[in-house]
């Protein structure tokens, strides 16, 4: 009997410290960006030269709003974004020999979008939303940084 309680225990110990290890913070940046002015936020002044590639159109950039949490693998959550529009973010699964996280993201009027990027770097999604006061088009940035291990945090 004490063989099967300890023998559950390793089982419980070995798979709950992967699940820990694989927890991320996810941070969601709501811009809202215009045509119809120039001002472009400091702080996106990199995320607005990519878009602007794909989008000429568009030559001013705002943050709305930005939300940090920390997602466990698998659970979706719900990021507010602006007014009562909000994105659904799943982590699908953090390799962490390639360093890379897969996402699975639903955008407000860009539908589903499942993709890998690597940590520490914005992922911008460009809507189909438009502000009816100032038709500002709403874009989402994406960022994930894994949860430091245990160990690493006492280094």
């Amino acid at each position: 009997m004490i063989r099967g309680f300890v023998a559950a225990c390793v089982v419980v110990a070995l798979f709950s410290a992967p699940v820990r290890a694989q927890e991320v913070n996810v941070t969601v940046v709501t811009i809202l960006a215009s045509d119809r002015h120039t001002e472009i936020d400091e702080k996106l002044k990199n995320i607005a030269e990519e878009i602007r590639k794909r989008d000429h159109a568009l030559t001013g950039f705002k943050i709305a709003r930005t939300s940090f949490k920390k997602e466990p693998l698998n659970q979706k959550d719900t990021f507010p974004l602006i007014g009562d529009l909000s994105a659904d973010v799943t982590v699908l699964s953090v390799d962490e020999k390639e360093h890379k996280v897969k996402l699975n993201i639903k955008a407000p009027h860009a539908g589903e979008i499942t993709y890998t990027v690597v940590p520490d770097k914005y992922f911008p999604i460009l809507t189909r939303f438009q502000t009816d006061k100032d038709k500002e088009r709403l874009i989402l940035a994406v960022m994930v940084k894994p949860l430091a291990k245990p160990a690493e945090k006492s280094k």
